[in-house]
């Protein structure tokens, strides 16, 4: 969305190709300034998040080196996904970490309770459990906006 015209845009290009199946989420950076993209291929289970460097009304520029990637299958289990259909993540630049909200899953594959992991640059993952999910079939969401205390003018 160009606010500058209060139109939208044409589409802009992800910096990866994916299928359906993928998981693919958009997040804001911290500061609004950026976007993040957050993309796991349904079949190789690793987990890549690409930010821009820059973002025009009709142009956006993706950084040339990957923010975060990671293989899930050593670290969770190996058939391990993310929610396909629009889990949300945010990540710390500086602390050079992600955090992905997300379901877990029973043996009968029924969601249960809601979880976020913190998977770090290098690998690191911990898993917190945020409760038990009160609408199971509800993907449970987090905003990383965080309004500015200076009041415009």
């Amino acid at each position: 969305f160009d606010f500058t015209r209060e139109t939208f845009g044409p589409l802009l290009p992800l910096p990866l190709e994916h299928v359906p199946r993928d998981t693919v989420s958009l997040s804001v950076v911290r500061g609004g300034e950026k976007l993040a993209v957050l993309f796991q291929p349904w079949d190789t289970l690793k987990v890549e998040i690409w930010v821009t460097s820059k973002i025009e009304p009709d142009a956006v520029t993706w950084e040339s080196k990957v923010f975060l990637e990671v293989s899930l299958r050593q670290v969770i289990h190996p058939q391990f996904q993310f929610i396909a259909r629009g889990g949300s993540f945010f990540i710390d630049e500086e602390k050079k970490v992600a955090i992905v909200i997300d379901k877990e899953f029973d043996r009968n594959i029924q969601p249960t309770r809601n979880q976020a992991y913190i998977i770090g640059v290098d690998g690191s993952l911990k898993r917190v459990d945020l409760g038990e999910s009160a609408h199971k079939l509800n993907v449970p969401l987090a905003c990383s906006y965080l309004p500015s205390l200076i009041q415009p003018n």
